[in-house]
C-alpha cells in the first residue's frame, strides 16, 4: 500500500466591485502530494479475480510463511504436495494439489503473487531455487528420488492494477540446485502486485483419496507436475525438498 499525505490549497481569486475604476487581485496558493516508501506486507488475492482478497492454506492444512515484506515483496507462494502414490517400476508423472484456501470451497490454480510498489519502473526478475533433490530420511538406501523433477506449465501474469505484463516463463524439468528463471519485468513493467499462476481452471481436476478408511475428495492441477523415473529406486517413505523464490531488481545495465 502507497499511504500518502494530500494538502491541497485553493487558488483563490478576489474581485473589486464598486470602485469608479474595477480592478482585479490575484492571490497564489499552493497544491502538494507527498509519497512515503511503503514496506506493508500485501495480502494474497485470488490468482483468477485478483480485485478479489483470498486466504489461501497449505496442502497439510497449516497457515501459509508470512510475505517478505518491503516496496519490493514476495507476498505468497503454493506449496506443492502431489499425493500418495503406489511404488512403480515406470516413469511417472504427478500432479499437485491445486490451491485450497481457509474455510472456502474456492480451489484454483497454484500461484506466486509479487508486488512492486518501488515507484521506480525499473524492472524485476523472479526466479525458482530447488534446494536439493527430493529426498527422504526413513531410508539410507533410497534415500534421494533421482531424476525427479518438476514443471511449471501454462503460466500466466495477472494484476490487478494498468501496468504493463511482465513475461512470465514455462519450468520444463527444473534443475536442482540452479536458479531457474519463472518471470521478468523489464522497465516500464510490472509495477504492482502481480500474480504468475499455472495453468486455470481447465486444468482443475478431482480426484479420491483415502485416509485410512476415509474417502476424500481432492482438487489437483495438470499444470504443476513432478516426474519420476521408472529406473529410480524407491522407499515406501515420503521425499521432500524446499524450494526459494528469488525475487530481485533488475540490473541498471538492463
Amino acid at each position: 500500500m502507497i499511504i500518502f499525505s494530500l494538502w491541497l490549497f485553493l487558488s483563490l481569486q478576489f474581485v473589486l466591485i464598486g470602485a469608479a475604476d474595477d480592478k482585479t487581485r490575484a492571490y497564489r496558493g499552493n497544491a502538494e502530494l507527498t509519497y512515503t516508501p511503503s514496506d506493508a506486507v500485501s495480502p494474497p488475492v485470488n490468482p483468477e479475480n485478483p480485485d478479489v482478497p483470498a486466504e489461501p492454506i497449505n496442502p497439510d492444512d497449516t497457515k501459509p510463511n508470512k510475505g517478505t515484506g518491503g516496496n519490493l515483496s514476495i507476498d505468497f507462494a503454493s506449496s506443492f504436495d502431489f499425493g500418495m502414490n503406489e511404488i512403480s517400476n515406470k516413469n511417472q508423472v504427478y500432479f499437485a494439489q491445486a490451491q485450497r484456501y481457509y474455510n472456502s470451497s474456492l480451489v484454483t490454480p497454484n500461484f506466486i503473487q509479487i508486488t512492486d510498489n518501488r515507484g521506480t519502473l525499473k524492472g524485476w526478475t523472479l526466479k525458482v531455487y530447488e534446494e536439493k533433490q527430493f529426498k527422504t530420511r526413513k531410508s539410507s538406501k533410497y534415500e534421494e528420488l533421482k531424476g525427479a523433477s518438476l514443471s511449471f506449465l501454462k503460466s500466466t501474469a495477472v494484476t490487478n492494477g494498468d501496468s504493463k505484463h511482465p513475461k512470465p516463463y514455462e519450468v520444463i524439468n527444473l534443475t536442482p540446485r540452479v536458479e531457474t528463471m519463472i518471470a521478468q519485468a523489464e522497465r516500464g513493467e510490472g509495477a504492482g502486485t502481480w500474480i504468475i499462476r499455472w495453468g486455470g481452471k481447465e486444468d482443475l481436476f478431482k480426484k479420491e483419496l483415502f485416509a485410512g478408511k476415509e474417502k476424500l475428495e481432492k482438487y489437483f492441477t495438470s499444470s504443476v507436475s513432478l516426474y519420476v523415473p521408472g529406473i529410480t529406486p524407491k522407499a515406501p517413505a515420503d521425499y521432500r525438498t524446499k524450494l526459494t523464490w528469488i525475487l530481485s531488481e533488475l540490473p541498471d545495465n538492463q
